[in-house]
């Protein structure tokens, strides 16, 4: 409808445009008018003019609407009523795509707000720079932190600590680090962790920065008091029956020497209370210095001497030292090789030592199944070319969920025999090596321990 008022409009004007320039041109041949003849021109250029300012009248809006766009300004208004009615259908379809655009401004300044209320809500901090360091969002959390109420590039860290400064710089997707500074003579253990992402065409880096320091004290001292626990219960378990043995031994001694002192011989029932008695307590006290042998082991764990070691042949050296005591317990042993060799950096007589654990545990849980048997995989992690996965799974009846809590407890052991340090040992072992262990089992088996390198 706008756009026949329009054409409808332009049409008569150039209509009026042509009629006056016809009369002007038969004034001007055929009679002596002059001042007619002028008048007739000054209309016609009048016309003209009128004409071209309602052609270019559609250009000159249309160009300050996307002026208007172009600067994010959308409070721009059109008359729709008011005025040349010809313009109301554009004037009106201007209004409202300002309006959406106005809109759209309006939840994408609610969203931003909605975002940086969770950002300072959480409780780490978040600190995101581009790739050249400019830094586009910082929260009230990683300021306190770093100690830094404004800094525009990351460079700037360089007067805190030029270690984390390195390390914001090199970190990559996905990665962490542990940073430790220290400000105003306090001392912070930072876990740095980075996500790299591409938004519209640039790399931004996301690294959140979490104070550890107090959560690590309190592990400690978690620790050092399960440390205490422990040796306390060993201590007392071994002592008390010691202590009491003891005394029976001494109550005996002294009968059989005031019987001495009155003539009588030794008596032999008497003798061999005392050995027995004596036995038992150097049993005891032998087993409460294997168990000291055994938690200084464990809190003396060596660092790993690191070597380029062939994953394959370690699980060969390993098949080969462990083959004689599976088939004389009956057990099939079996060794699936990574397809392509994968070499690591590592201690080989550390993880040939957690193998030869996790082999001799697979080997006691299925000895009872009916056909037994225990499985060596290596395969590359397929999320990550660069880690690879070593698991050992055997078909025994699997492990029970109040158990598997406490696998890796030091001493924590179901066996009769067992130290249950194996575990815990295997387990600091793989930490050693930014490794970690892990088991899943369920009832009925099977279980699946798995070592990530």
């Amino acid at each position: 409808m706008g756009f026949n008022k329009f054409r409808a409009k332009l049409l008569l004007q150039v209509c009026l445009a042509m009629l006056s320039m016809i009369a002007l041109i038969v004034v001007l041949f055929r009679t002596d008018w002059y001042i007619t003849a002028f008048c007739v021109g000054v209309l016609l250029c009048m016309q003209l003019y009128s004409l071209i300012h309602f052609v270019e009248r559609t250009n000159r809006d249309i160009t300050g609407f996307l002026e208007s766009i172009r600067h994010s300004d959308f409070t721009q208004r059109f008359p729709e009523k008011a005025g040349d009615q010809t313009y109301s259908h554009l004037y009106k379809s201007f209004n409202e795509i300002s309006d959406s655009f106005l809109k759209i401004k309006a939840d994408k300044q609610a969203h931003y707000l909605y975002l940086q209320a969770i950002v300072e809500h959480i409780g780490i901090g978040i600190l995101s720079f581009d790739a050249d360091g400019n830094v586009l969002l910082l929260n009230h959390v990683a300021k306190e932190l770093l100690h830094q109420p404004h800094f525009t590039n990351i460079k700037n860290l360089d007067r805190v600590s030029e270690e984390l400064l390195e390390a914001l710089q090199r970190i990559g997707n996905n990665e962490k680090a542990l940073i430790t500074l220290k400000l105003n003579h306090d001392q912070l253990l930072l876990s740095v962790h980075a996500t790299v992402l591409l938004s519209q065409g640039k790399s931004i880096k996301i690294v959140s920065l979490h104070n550890i320091q107090a959560e690590l004290e309190e592990q400690e001292v978690q620790t050092w008091q399960k440390m205490i626990r422990v040796l306390t219960h060993e201590i007392m378990n071994s002592m008390t029956p010691v202590i009491s043995l003891t005394s029976t031994v001494n109550a005996i001694l002294e009968g059989e020497m005031e019987a001495r002192q009155g003539g009588e011989p030794l008596s032999e029932e008497a003798l061999e209370d005392i050995q027995d008695g004596l036995r038992t307590i150097e049993r005891r006290t032998t087993g409460m210095l294997h168990f000291v042998k055994n938690y200084r082991r464990l809190m003396r764990l060596p660092l790993p001497e690191l070597h380029t070691i062939s994953i394959n042949n370690l699980l060969r050296d390993v098949h080969t030292l462990m083959k004689p005591d599976f088939e004389m317990a009956h057990v099939a042993l079996f060794t699936y090789l990574a397809p392509s060799d994968i070499t690591l950096e590592a201690d080989p007589e550390q993880l040939e030592q957690v193998l030869i654990n996790l082999l001799k545990n697979a080997m006691e849980a299925c000895r009872q199944s009916s056909d037994p048997s225990v499985e060596v995989v290596a395969y590359a992690d397929d999320t990550n070319k660069y880690k690879v996965r070593i698991e050992v799974r055997d078909n025994g009846s699997g492990i029970p969920d109040e158990v598997l809590d406490r696998l890796f407890i030091p001493f924590y052991t179901t066996k009769k025999q067992g130290s249950g340090i194996g575990l815990s040992l295997s387990k600091q072992i793989m930490r050693q090596h930014g490794g970690s262990i892990r088991v899943k089992s369920k009832a009925g088996g099977p279980t699946v321990f798995t070592l990530q390198l």
